[in-house]
């Protein structure tokens, strides 16, 4: 009997939190749920709140169900609604009907809301947080676990460099390689062959490898890009910008201070600054200093100082500054 009444659906959940994966399964879980116990789909409304208002909602949550089962009232981005919107949905669930479950989805609504805390009273709060940027190589390999795929965590970072921090760019490419490869091992040359690399990332292959002073990598890169037609003046630019930012964090590094606080102070995303806070280690200010400099000096070339091509203006610049860091 207790087991019966633990397993009832409540008359209202919020789901809501920053992984966007996992909030999109529980609100999939609920639908799936309510279809199966009452044989159809016609006991399933959904509304986005930034079209329809609150009043319509509680219209179709006062609805009977078809048959058996309970009538699920689904709302996606709940946190459109202004307050007037939301003090009405706390006020349905003074009184929630007994035969419907509405779903409220998406963040926007605050602890300290009337409407939180009608939510919590009548039925239950489901947060699910994303990875911290630390533990995002190790979510990566969960995820790849789920597929099939067994994944290090060198490829899992590589997806990460590849996709961003967003949950479903990293999904889509995980479900590509599962789809081409199956199970088993996930190798780089899988992911290379398979994942879309932007010239954007390949950018930040090129500055990862200078912030790891792989005199190798920096060339294979550099010439990958020019291969690609990639202009010269971006990808000194992209140099430019990373050689500046270690600076900065370097610098800091040399007076005692935080490198991870200096990192994130130039507004950067969690992840870069973290690989910009780990490559700090590989530099000294003096040594950028220098580097800097010759960028400077090829800034003027670039321009017009020297007839010389700007691929090879970059080449030479390049090579200039592996030999001062």
């Amino acid at each position: 009997m207790s087991a019966k009444k633990k397993d009832t659906l409540k008359p209202v959940y919020l789901i809501t939190g920053s992984d966007s994966t996992k909030v999109e399964k529980a609100m999939h879980r609920l639908r799936d749920r309510v279809i199966k116990e009452s044989g159809t789909d016609l006991n399933v409304d959904v509304f986005d709140a930034a079209t329809e208002d609150a009043n319509t909602v509680v219209q179709a949550a006062s609805t009977l169900p078809f048959g058996e089962g309970v009538r699920l009232v689904l709302v996606t981005d709940v946190g459109a609604w202004n307050k007037a919107d939301k003090d009405i949905i706390a006020n349905y669930l003074t009184m929630p009907s007994e035969t419907t479950c509405l779903a409220l989805v998406g963040g926007g609504i605050r602890k300290n809301e009337g409407l939180m805390k009608a939510v919590a009273d009548a039925g239950q709060v489901l947060t699910y947080e994303a990875p911290r940027p630390s533990n995002l190589p190790a979510w990566v390999q969960e995820q790849a676990h789920d597929r099939g795929l067994k994944m290090a965590p060198v490829e899992a970072r590589r997806i990460i460099t590849l996709a961003g921090s967003d949950q479903r760019g990293i999904i889509g490419e995980l479900d590509k390689l599962a789809t081409y490869l199956g199970r088993g091992n996930v190798e780089m040359s899988d992911i290379e062959e398979l994942c879309w690399v932007s010239p954007e990332v390949r950018v930040w292959d090129l500055t990862d490898a200078l912030g790891g002073r792989d005199r190798q990598a920096v060339f294979r890169h550099l010439e990958e890009l020019l291969a690609d037609r990639t202009a010269p003046t971006s990808v000194f630019f992209s140099i430019s910008k990373h050689l500046k930012n270690l600076c900065v964090v370097v610098s800091a590094k040399e007076r005692g201070e935080d490198v991870m606080g200096a990192a994130a102070s130039l507004g950067i995303k969690p992840y870069p600054a973290r690989k910009l806070a780990d490559q700090s280690r590989n530099f000294t200010a003096a040594g950028l200093q220098q580097a800097v400099q010759i960028l400077a000096e090829l800034d003027a070339d670039m321009k017009g100082r020297i007839d010389l091509r700007p691929d090879l203006a970059l080449e030479t610049t390049v090579a200039k500054i592996m030999d001062v860091v």
